[in-house]
Order: structure tokens, then sequence, then C-alpha cells
């Protein structure tokens, strides 16, 4: 099948070398010739191998392209980016303005239109260029692709899908091959780019918006404790009780999670942007009518499309309700933590791809202060060059003041992705805050009347006003261990009892977790290695906030249910929510300083050498709970409705294990790769965070 498909393409492949020859005006023999090219290194993914290759690309299908140019003098941008953001040096918060910038440091117009001839002459259509000039954005086809960049497209197996990328490396004219710094399109590697959330109700994780609607299985609890359930005939960890898990924490009990209600601010003046693939088209009656029911501001939301998205809507790959609660999550948790902060939706495209042409956007317009990114791609198995590209936006971002949160991912170490511990990007970039995940039990901070907590959406319960504080928090990195009851047990009113066998020894399968570990990519960078020690790459996470799906966020989204289609909420975890509610936690501290504070790791983590536990909850199963399975490790039992919606389907139960111990990444104390320095301490952490 690959040989013929591969003859199919011969007469594209002829009249592509004489495209090639009239780009570079010579003839078609010379245009072959390595001599007149230079080869772009790393320009194929690692999963792109030879036995992965199945067939070649249909030739007729669109590429969407950017033809990524460096940044002149790429170590005065470092030094610029390291001096604005080091507190003591003398630019300290001296931020370069977009304009300021471009003059400094953005490839010349030169170079671009050299770039754009080139395209143009190979067939592509040029889409756009940013003002920053970037990249240039192309649209053609696999025959032009092939053509122009001297390779051939092939279809590989990788990762349960079938995805394009070269056979062998790229290159382009030696004319250009100073200024051309990667291509990002012919390979699908963008496929693997997914949101960090879950619901943590399928055996993986579950990303995106439900397709049908979903609900918390009930019973549970509305707060951490609120219902315990006696397993006297299956006990765990020490006890023959454990609680059930709650229905999903409502803003006021983040709030009180954190220590905002104790704060005069509420990031008022500060624009959060975030960045998704599609739009929801009910995203602004869904986040006012939460904002009612749960006592927030009323939100200001302005959402835009980034210049040269990919504009062919009849790819294989559209699918923009699987995005739409990953869109209202984030605006969600940043209203959450920063009810007065304008928030900014860029949206990309639904074809999975464009997140870099959304951030560029965001970065070189300086639309916000502080930019919220809930994807990533699992591990580090990404061309170098679309790395290295990425990575110069997130350096503009530091000179100019903009700090950029990303979750950490949401499956662990990765071993289960990846097959080895792993880190992800985008959170491996030093120049980015990475938000790792946490599990976390909030309860009333006094003793009040059971009855003032009758409605969770009921803006006068006490489940929606101040009142909450912490009670722990452990890293997150689920143990699921199915159970299985007797028929004679009461799982249905309280008191409750629920027996049975587990499905396998404790603390049962990994269920996700918080992304963390050491790139093998990025160096480390000098602010960690000044308060963590010298290690062998860039440390992640740098900081952590509520994550699992057990003790998760309760999110307000216009779903499609068996009766209709309807406003509605439900419980969702994964560092897509750690990520916002940091990025709102950033906005509050911008406004707490006066003015912004940009890229925040370097006070990040003098706060932590200075200040130590001050600052932040030192996130630490091991010492307080015990690190195995026979230690009293904090656990629940969770109720899941089988269809999702409701009981009609029957219920299903599990043992959550909130940081099992088969996982490489644990919390201990001070710095750790499973929750960085730990999680924001209230008032203290404002207070150390925007010292002068």
């Amino acid at each position: 099948m690959y040989r013929q498909a591969r003859s199919l393409t011969a007469a594209a492949a002829v009249s592509g070398a004489a495209l090639l020859a009239a780009a570079l005006g010579v003839g078609p023999a010379e245009a072959a010739s390595t001599s007149a090219r230079t080869t772009l290194a790393d320009s194929r993914p690692a999963w792109a191998s030879v036995q992965a290759l199945r067939s070649a690309a249909p030739t007729t299908d669109y590429v969407n392209i950017r033809v990524y140019l460096g940044w002149r003098d790429p170590a005065g941008v470092a030094k610029v980016a390291h001096d604005v953001s080091t507190p003591g040096s003398s630019s300290y918060r001296h931020f370069l303005t977009p304009a300021q910038f471009r003059q400094q440091f953005a490839p010349s117009q030169s170079a671009v239109t050299s770039v754009q001839q080139f395209l143009r002459n190979a067939g592509f259509t040029v889409v756009s260029t940013p003002t920053n000039n970037h990249f240039v954005a192309a649209e053609g086809t696999v025959a032009q692709a092939q053509s122009a960049f001297a390779t051939t497209l092939g279809e590989y197996s990788a990762y349960g899908r079938t995805l394009r990328a070269p056979e062998s490396a790229l290159s382009v004219p030696a004319s250009l091959g100073s200024a051309v710094q990667g291509v990002t399109g012919l390979d699908q590697s963008a496929d693997l780019l997914e949101p960090n959330n879950s619901q943590g109700n399928a055996p993986n994780q579950n990303h995106g918006a439900p397709g049908v609607g979903f609900r918390a299985g009930r019973p549970c609890s509305l707060w951490y404790g609120e219902k315990t359930v006696a397993t006297p005939k299956a006990p765990a960890y020490g006890t023959t009780t454990k609680p059930l898990a709650p229905c999903g924490y409502t803003p006021a009990q983040v709030r009180g999670l954190y220590g905002l209600d104790k704060v005069a601010a509420d990031g008022a003046g500060q624009t959060v942007a975030f960045v998704g693939a599609t739009a929801s088209p009910t995203l602004k009656q869904d986040v006012s009518r939460y904002s009612v029911l749960h006592n927030l501001l009323a939100p200001k939301i302005t959402e835009l499309v980034a210049p040269g998205v990919y504009r062919h809507p009849d790819t294989r790959q559209q699918v923009p309700g699987d995005f739409y609660g990953e869109e209202t999550l984030d605006a969600e948790a940043i209203h959450t933590t920063a009810p007065g902060a304008p928030l900014l939706f860029v949206a990309s495209s639904n074809a999975r791809q464009d997140f870099d042409a959304s951030i560029n956007h965001i970065v070189d317009g300086h639309l916000a202060s502080i930019i919220s990114i809930s994807y990533g791609f699992s591990g580090e198995n990404v061309p170098r060059g679309y790395i290295t590209s990425l990575n110069n936006t997130f350096l503009q971002a530091v000179a100019t003041g903009i700090g950029v949160y990303v979750s950490s991912g949401d499956s662990g170490d990765d071993v289960t992705t990846v097959g080895t511990p792993s880190v992800d990007f985008y959170a491996d970039s030093p120049n980015v805050t990475a938000v790792g995940g946490s599990s976390a039990s909030v309860k009333p901070a006094g003793t009040a009347p059971t009855a003032t907590y009758a409605s969770v959406d009921d803006p006068a319960s006490a489940l929606n006003r101040t009142g909450w504080v912490r009670d722990f928090e452990v890293g997150w990195q689920t143990g699921r261990d199915g159970l299985t009851k007797t028929v004679t047990d009461n799982v249905t009113s309280q008191p409750y009892e629920l027996d049975g066998t587990f499905k396998s020894a404790l603390p049962g399968v990994f269920g996700g977790g918080g992304g963390g570990g050491v790139s093998q990519v990025f160096a480390e960078p000098s602010y960690q290695t000044a308060a963590i020690g010298t290690r062998s790459g860039r440390s992640v996470p740098d900081i952590s906030a509520l994550a699992d799906p057990s003790t998760g966020f309760l999110v307000g989204q216009t779903q499609s249910f068996s009766n209709g289609t309807y406003y509605d909420e439900y419980r969702i975890g994964g560092t897509s929510v750690a990520a916002p509610l940091t990025a709102g936690m950033a906005a509050v501290a911008n406004q707490v300083a006066g003015a912004p504070l940009g890229f925040l790791n370097p006070r990040i983590y003098s706060a932590y050498s200075a200040s130590g536990s001050a600052a932040y909850y030192d996130v630490d199963q091991a010492d307080q709970f015990g690190s195995t399975t026979s230690d009293p490790l904090p656990s629940m039992i969770r109720v899941n409705f089988v269809n999702g919606e409701d009981a009609s389907g029957g219920l299903s139960y599990s043992l959550r294990t909130q940081e099992q111990t088969a996982q490489t990444l644990h919390s201990t104390k001070g710095y750790d790769t499973a929750t960085g320095v730990g999680t924001p301490q209230g008032a203290a952490f404002f207070a150390a965070i925007t010292a002068p």
C-alpha cells in the first residue's frame, strides 16, 4: 500500500521540483543539490520513526504552516528578560514596550520579505505576518510543502492516531538559512496538544467538555468530610470510615482555601488572557449566570480570533464542542480568584493547531498582563524548532512584562503516556510559571447550622459565602480502586455503609496526577539553582493549586442532557483548574503591587528562600501522613453516575487515594517535583511576592 501511494505522487513531485527551481531561480538539478540548501536540525518529531510509517500523505491535503524567524541578538533578548524579572537588577520591572522589543530584536523586514517570496514562489498563499515578524503564516498543499522543503510527508502511527510528519529533515534555501529557525505545521504534533482537565469519571482523562450533560455522582459531600461512609469489610489505610468525595468546591470555598477572602484586592485593572480551541457560543451567559449564583462580580469578557488561524473548516478534526468545557472552566477559575479582572479569550483553530499564533498575538500586542494556558503536550517529544520558536514568544512575554501560567499536565510523571519519566511542553519552558496540582481538604472555619448549606447554587447559602479554610493539601496523584458493593449496603441515605471487595491491591491503578519532573530540553534556570540547588535541568512545577477532580472545582456550563440542553454545574479537575486559579492570583498580586510584576518565577523562588512556609503551604504528604500503603494516607469514597447524568443508569463506587505511592512524584518537605514550592498561603503569599 505504501509503495502504491508513493507512485501516485510522482507527478506531483516532478512539478514540485519545477516550483522549487523557480523559487530559487535555478534549474531543477541545481535545486535538488544539498549545497544550495540549509538543513533545519531537529525538524522531525521523535514519533516519526521508520517503523511507524504507514503511507504517504495525500498530496492534495491542506497544510497550515508557520515559518519561524529567530530574534536578532538572542543573547540580548535573554539578558533583557533576566534583568527585568530579577529583583535586585537595576532594570527590574523596567519592561520593554512592544514597540521597543520589535525595534531591538524583531527579525528584519528584508528577511521576512525573502521568506514570503520563497513561499509564494513555491505555490503557497501567505496568510499573515505578525508585527513582531516572528513568523510567516502560509497555506498550501502537501505537494507544495514537499517541494518547498525538499522532503516527503508521510503518515505515521503514533499515540493511537495517524499523524503526518516529514520523512526526512526539512531544508530551506541557503540564503534563508540564517533567518529561518523552524517550520511548524508540516508535522501534526499539534494534534497531540490537549487540555489538561479531567472529570475523573473515565478510566483515562476525559478531556474537554462533556459530549452530553455530566454531573457529579450522589451522594457527595458539601465539603471535605461533611459526609462519611462506613466500610467495615473494606478497610483502607487503617480506617473503616472514609469521607465521601466533595460535590465540587464553590468559588467561596476555593477563595477560602487560598485566603483570598482576607486580601483587599480582586485583580481589578489586570487583564487576564486565556487561549483555547474554538469558542463556546454560551461562554458569556454561562459565566454571568455562574457569577450570580456564586456571589461573584459580573464578568467582563472579550473574545477574539488571532489573525491567520487555519481557515479550512473541512479538515478531518472538527470537534468544537470537545473544547467548550475547557474554555468555560478557564474563565470561571480565573474569575473565582480575580473577580475584578477583565478576561480576554483568544480562540485558536478547532483543528487543534494555531495555539502558537494565538499566544504570539497576545504577547506582541500586549493585550494582557497575564496569560493562562491550560493545554500541553505529553512529554517533550515535539520538534525542537517548535519548542525554540514558542519559547522565544515566552521570552518576549518576559521582556515586556507579561506573566504566563501553564498547566503542568495531568499524567503525573508521564510514564503511562510516554513510557519514561518526563515533563510536558509548554510547562518545561523556563520562561513560564508551571503550575502543578494538589488535592485539597476545605472545611468550614467554624461550626455552623447545617440548614444554611441547603443549596449549592443559592447565593444565600453558606457554600457561596466567606467562612472556609484549608484543612490540608497533598499532591494530586490519584490511585483509583474500584469497589464492588454487596446487596445489603446502604448507599442512598445516611448513615452510609458500603462493603465489598477492591478490584486490585491498594493504592489501585493510576488515575491521573499533576505533571512534574526535570526537563531534558531546558537547562536549570538561575532562579531555581539559587533556591533549590543544582539539578540536571529545569524542574517542574514551580507552584501548585487545586487540581484533583475528586476534590474538584464546580463549573457551570450549558450542556446537552437527555431531557434538553441547559445550564447546569459539574465537578471537574486537572491542572487546567490549577493554572487559571493561579493566573487569577497573579492578577491580584499585580494589583497589590500597584503595577504588573511580569514573570513571577524569580520572585516565587526568592520568596521561598526568604520566608519558607510563611508564603507557601508546604504540600508534604510524606511527613504529614506517610508514604506507604500501610500509612494513614488521605483517601475517599467516590460515587459516580454510570451514565454521567443521574442514578437511573446505576452507580459505581471507587476508593480514591489522593496521592498514591506508586508514582515517582511525591510531595515532601520543601521543594519537590510533585508540587513545586507548595501552594499560596493567603495574605503572607501576596506580601512576600510583592515585597520591594
